[in-house]
């Protein structure tokens, strides 16, 4: 029966797949039934027990006594985690800005069989480390080969409870398994990248599917890693043979039971960092890191373009390592030209690839010296920094042409020919008349019409320049007028179009700079989030709002750390939006 109606032909009810039992430690699908009407929003906050994902649309059309009707099928898969009875709650469902109630439903979760056909094995790379290192989990799970060659297996789902704990940021790791290939399967109700193989265990020739993940703490203190666990369907048995001479077309019918099997459970133990020894460069890597350094080519001329390539590696998880700042090394700018704009670092090889153009300055410059990487060594249990080789470098002056060359290089003027006169000098003088006297006067020359050209010229022209640069748009008071006047629109844009991939924090923290660079005339890359807050606060005088853009501006950086410190949901994009919007008003 419908929850709730609007109108007559709107109608909004629940309903759970009963067509198989439902097990524990498995996904059942729950479904949203509109009819004639449009689902707005689907408030699913009292089903986050059962872990929701999806859904999964259809639409039917359907016709009874002339009277057509449209139906629209929103599938989720939720988790049931313990056998016994359970009841799913009532949840909200806005159909064309009209709300509506669905009913509880209640289920029976039995328990599904085990089978040493199925195993399941966890591993935490270590069981003690100090907030912010990787830890890579691994989640193994190993079926017999015969079972999956025979394809007598189906409906698998694998739950990894602690991908879902907030303590935790989970992230891809940066190699796959060696002689594996990769695949994907639903791990908590989501697609995830796994490697399959082959190989014995426990003395039976197995297929095994491996998922790595690596999990970054949050928190200090000491966590109980819950228990992995598989389901999946496997052959019983064939089904009584069928009459019907199409079955052999189709292949063998069996009859499938559910099974499952889980890994033992863990516990991980989370330190603090000690507050001493921190260098000033240290910008949070944990773990154990190494760098190198080549440079080609490495005889060159002053001025030359040369490769600097910078390898960074020895951690399971490279997305936070940061390119080298050379900007800040005494070393690298007195003796090199390096362009401000850089390309991001790539992964390569179980390494993060930084690759920069530099030109020495002068001939003295002898190598490339030695880069730094400051990390936490979590083995050793302090900081550390570490350096590349220097590399030589054969720097070849560069000849300066002075005008004593461009002068020894004019071509030789031509020989003149001069033709003799009988009459001699004479012939080229008519009479004493027509010599001018020649004698300069400078008062003649600077109130002759030639030089009052020559002075006023110049002079009319700085005039106009300075009448210009005033009233033109490109004065400096006209060009931060238009940038506070586009300060806000361009913010709203630059966050509209920010994504929703990983580089999308960056975009945010970008836009979130240049709105106050451009409505404070700051220069924006220099901004921190403390800066932003103050110059928010010091024109709006509202610790509230103040605050609020420190914070997102704080959560936009922490991503640059770990990706899932900070996702542009349309939720976060509004509420960003929303914030800038208050700020304007309250500026005007």
């Amino acid at each position: 029966m419908p929850a709730a109606h609007a109108v007559a032909a709107v109608s909004v009810q629940a309903q759970v797949d009963r067509s198989r039992p439902i097990y524990a430690g498995s996904r059942f699908a729950y479904s949203l039934i509109v009819s004639d009407g449009e689902i707005d929003d689907v408030d699913l906050e009292p089903l986050k027990d059962f872990q929701p994902s999806g859904p999964s649309v259809q639409n039917r059309t359907s016709i009874v006594n002339g009277r057509a009707s449209s139906h629209h099928i929103y599938t989720y898969q939720l988790f049931a985690s313990a056998k016994g009875q359970m009841t799913i709650p009532s949840i909200s469902v806005k159909v064309e800005s009209k709300a509506y109630k669905t009913q509880s439903i209640k289920v029976s979760v039995v328990e599904p069989g085990t089978t040493k056909q199925l195993d399941m094995e966890m591993e935490l790379s270590t069981k003690v480390c100090y907030v912010g290192q990787p830890v890579v989990l691994t989640v193994s799970f190993y079926v017999w080969v015969d079972i999956v060659r025979a394809e007598q297996i189906a409906n698998l789902d694998i739950q990894v409870p602690i991908m879902a704990d907030d303590n935790f940021y989970w992230e891809s790791g940066n190699s796959s398994f060696e002689n594996a290939s990769q695949t994907t399967l639903p791990v908590n109700g989501r697609k995830e990248n796994v490697y399959q193989s082959q190989l014995l265990h426990n003395g039976v020739d197995c297929v095994r599917v491996q998922l790595k993940k690596v999990l970054i703490p949050k928190t200090v203190g000491t966590f109980d890693v819950s228990p992995a666990s598989v389901s999946a369907d496997l052959a019983v048995g064939r089904k009584s043979r069928s009459r019907n001479r199409f079955d052999s077309f189709f292949g063998p019918q069996y009859e499938y039971k559910r099974f499952s099997a889980k890994s033992e459970s863990l516990q991980l133990q989370v330190q603090p960092l000690p507050r001493s020894g921190k260098s000033t460069d240290f910008y949070g890597l944990i773990g154990g890191y190494t760098i190198s350094a080549e440079a080609t080519p490495t005889e060159v001329n002053v001025g030359d373009p040369i490769t600097l390539t910078i390898r960074v590696g020895g951690s399971p998880y490279l997305s936070p390592v940061q390119w080298p700042a050379l900007d800040e090394m005494s070393a690298m700018t007195e003796s090199f030209k390096m362009p401000a704009e850089r390309s991001d670092g790539e992964i390569q090889n179980n390494a993060k690839v930084f690759t920069q153009t530099i030109r020495p300055n002068h001939a003295k410059v002898k190598e490339v010296p030695s880069i730094p990487l400051s990390f936490f060594d979590a083995k050793a249990g302090k900081y550390r920094t570490i350096y590349t080789e220097p590399i030589p470098l054969t720097v070849v002056p560069t000849r300066i042409v002075t005008g004593g060359d461009v002068e020894s290089r004019q071509l030789p003027s031509a020989r003149k020919q001069i033709k003799a006169i009988q009459e001699g000098l004479s012939a080229n003088v008519a009479s004493p008349e027509a010599l001018v006297n020649q004698q300069f006067s400078p008062l003649a020359a600077l109130t002759g019409p030639a030089f009052i050209g020559l002075y006023a010229l110049p002079l009319t022209a700085l005039l106009a320049s300075v009448i210009m640069r005033h009233t033109s748009s490109d004065s400096p008071q006209r060009q931060a007028a238009n940038r506070r006047k586009k300060a806000y629109a361009n913010a709203v844009a630059a966050i509209r179009h920010a994504g929703r991939d990983e580089k999308s924090s960056q975009r945010v923290l970008a836009a979130l700079q240049q709105y106050v660079a451009d409505k404070f005339n700051k220069p924006a890359g220099s901004l921190t989030g403390t800066d932003c807050e103050s110059l928010v606060l010091e024109k709006t005088n509202d610790t509230e709002l103040s605050a609020s853009y420190r914070k997102v501006m704080a959560q936009t950086e922490a991503s640059e750390y770990s990706p899932m410190a900070f996702q542009l949901t349309d939720e976060k994009q509004k509420a960003i939006l929303k914030l800038l919007a208050d700020i304007e008003k309250t500026i005007k």
